[in-house]
Formats: structure tokens, C-alpha cells, sequence
């Protein structure tokens, strides 16, 4: 059963504060972790707020029992909320909840953020404390206890002093006798001549007997650059293998190929285990409102149309969902996509 997973804003609201709640969790209430999975790119939020392709699992030692005793809610904090609101409202996450260690009872399913969560940058009456990465969710801020009125110190009692007379000058020394004059004053010019003399003498012979200085070697030409890979090779299994995967991804996605086309190199990167490519270009034209690839992604984890691979080896009912909702989202009348939800949904 696939888990259905809001995010509330507190009451009284708090920027950078909500209520995560979670919905038909069949499993335990202690010591739990659950990872958030965002669909524009597959990556991974992690403890300090920003995103990879590595799983990380947030810890929350023990969830309270709902209102109504049908849901699961922890509280969360910047660290979590800011990064998802990023995203904007088109934005969408995946996250997946499960006993911590992940050896036991484990579901996933939509994150649903509601309106009006505010991020923490909205919070202009304190600041929130810095969150420093210990795998575990910050509790909500204590409130502020009022400070304690100042103490008014009584002012000191200035004495007034009596002016003593300023003390008499001392009589100022005798000037030294005059210098007698000094002798033989004619011998400083005479030597500073000579030395003169002697410089230009060594310059000269220097100048004489110097050798000519060798010539500079010319220099290398510079190695011409390597060829831009062209629009014809952006797609192509060799790039595939060669560049690096979002470079790849982001490459071909320039070049605008059909639907048609894009298919078939998905189905190229798939036959060649490029499994991440694979999702890449899945995930980037299906979000930017590609109905055929979408489909075609939603396909890939309906138990329906699944066929198994390397790169997607198990169905999925609740991501075939999350794609199918995706296309009525922007395709209202999309008979195939309403009747496969309305079987998926949870």
C-alpha cells in the first residue's frame, strides 16, 4: 500500500517550520528514516540542504500519533522545508519512508506540500538557529523567554578636586660651543671623484668583452583544441559512453530531438545499462509537459506495460501514479492516463 505523505504548516504558522504527516503507514511509530526524491533530476536532498544522487536518510526517532489516529507527524525545520519550497510550485517529490538500517517494513509514495509553507528566509522576527548535519531533524524553536529588565546603577558621586599650581619650569641648559671647523675638507670631493672614475672604468670594460646573448628559442605552437561535438553527435551511443552523464543529458536535450527520437535513444541507453541517462531524459522532457515520453515513463513501472531490465527491473505502482497524474495534470481528457490511475491510485 503505498503511503500518502503531506506537509502541513504549524499552527500558528512558523516560516521554515511544518508538519510532516504521513497517511496508511502500516509499520512501527520508533525509530524510523525516510529519504526525499525530487523528479526533476532523481537527486537525493541531503542534511545540508542540497541535493545529490546519493540517498540520504533522515532520522526521526519517534513519530506522534494524528488527531485522528490515522496518520503519523513529526515536526521538520529548515532543513527540510527550505529546499522542497525551492523548487517552486511545478516542483515534485518522491519520498520513502522505512524502519532505520533498512531491513524492515519500508513504502514510499508522493510528498505533497501544502500552500502557504513559508521558507525560513520569511521568518524576519528571529532568526533560526544554524543546522548543522547529525542525520537527525531539528526540533521546532523554544519560545523566546523575556529578558530581565536592566538594573539602573545609581551614578557615582564625582568628588571635586583641588587644582594644584603648576609646577615652575626648569632653567634651560647652556648652548654647546660652536664646532671648531673641521680640516682637510678638501679630501671628500677628491674621493668621490675617484670612485666615480673607477665605476666608469669597470662599466667600460664590461662593455668591451661582453658576449652576445643567444637567441630565445621560438616557441611551440599551441595544440589546436579539440572538435566540438556537433548536433548530429550529441545522441549518439558513442557520446553516451564518453562524456560525462549530465553533460551527455544536457547536451542532447539542446539539440531538441521528437519524442519519436528521444525514445529511441532512451531505448539505446537502456540496451547499454546508461540507466541513469536513461532516467535523465525520462524525467527532463516528461517534466517539461512531453506527453508521449511521459507515457512512456509512466509505463516503465506499471505493472501493466512493465518490462523487465537492468535499469528498471521492478514495477512501481505509486511512481506509475505520480507520471500518470503528471500527464492529467496538463492533459485533463487523457482517457489512457485517468483509467490507469484511477487503478494505481492509492
Amino acid at each position: 500500500m503505498t503511503i500518502r505523505v503531506d506537509l502541513f504548516k504549524l499552527q500558528p504558522h512558523i516560516a521554515g517550520q511544518g508538519c510532516l504527516s504521513v497517511k496508511k503507514w502500516q509499520g512501527g511509530h520508533e525509530c524510523l528514516e525516510f529519504s526525499i526524491q525530487r523528479n526533476q533530476d532523481g537527486h537525493f536532498l541531503q542534511g545540508d540542504q542540497h541535493w545529490s544522487n546519493s540517498p540520504y536518510w533522515f532520522k526521526v526517532a519517534h513519530f506522534s500519533v494524528g488527531a485522528t489516529e490515522e496518520e503519523l507527524e513529526t515536526v521538520v525545520g529548515p532543513q527540510l522545508i527550505d529546499p522542497v519550497l525551492e523548487g517552486g510550485a511545478n516542483a515534485q517529490f518522491m519520498i520513502e519512508l522505512r524502519e532505520q538500517g533498512g531491513g524492515g517494513y519500508s513504502d514510499r509514495g508522493v510528498l505533497k506540500p501544502a500552500v502557504g509553507l513559508q521558507p525560513s528566509s520569511a521568518n524576519t522576527e528571529e532568526k533560526l538557529p544554524e543546522h548543522k548535519d547529525t542525520g537527525e531533524l531539528p526540533p521546532p524553536p523554544a519560545p523566546a523567554q523575556p529578558e530581565p529588565a536592566p538594573v539602573v546603577e545609581p551614578e557615582p558621586v564625582v568628588e571635586p578636586v583641588t587644582p594644584q599650581p603648576d609646577p615652575e619650569p626648569a632653567p634651560a641648559p647652556p648652548a654647546p660651543p660652536p664646532a671648531a671647523p673641521r680640516k682637510k675638507a678638501w679630501l671628500l670631493p677628491l674621493i668621490i671623484a675617484l670612485v666615480v672614475l673607477a665605476a666608469i672604468a669597470v662599466g667600460a670594460w664590461f662593455w668591451l668583452n661582453k658576449t652576445p646573448a643567444a637567441q630565445a628559442p621560438a616557441p611551440e605552437p599551441a595544440p589546436a583544441p579539440a572538435p566540438a561535438i556537433t548536433g548530429a553527435e550529441a545522441c549518439t551511443l558513442e557520446s553516451m559512453s564518453t562524456l560525462p552523464e549530465l553533460t551527455f543529458v544536457q547536451t542532447c536535450i539542446k539539440k531538441a530531438p521528437g519524442s519519436a527520437e528521444l525514445l529511441e535513444i532512451i531505448n539505446v541507453a537502456k540496451a547499454n545499462n546508461h540507466c541513469g541517462v536513461a532516467q535523465r531524459l525520462y524525467a527532463n522532457r516528461a517534466q517539461a509537459g512531453d506527453l508521449p515520453i511521459a507515457m512512456a515513463y509512466a509505463h516503465e513501472y506499471d505493472p501493466k506495460f512493465h518490462q523487465a531490465s537492468t535499469c528498471f527491473a521492478e514495477p512501481d505502482k505509486a511512481t506509475a501514479a505520480y507520471w500518470y497524474e503528471t500527464i492529467l495534470s496538463q492533459d485533463p481528457d487523457n482517457a489512457d492516463a485517468k483509467a490507469r490511475f484511477e487503478e494505481l491510485k492509492p
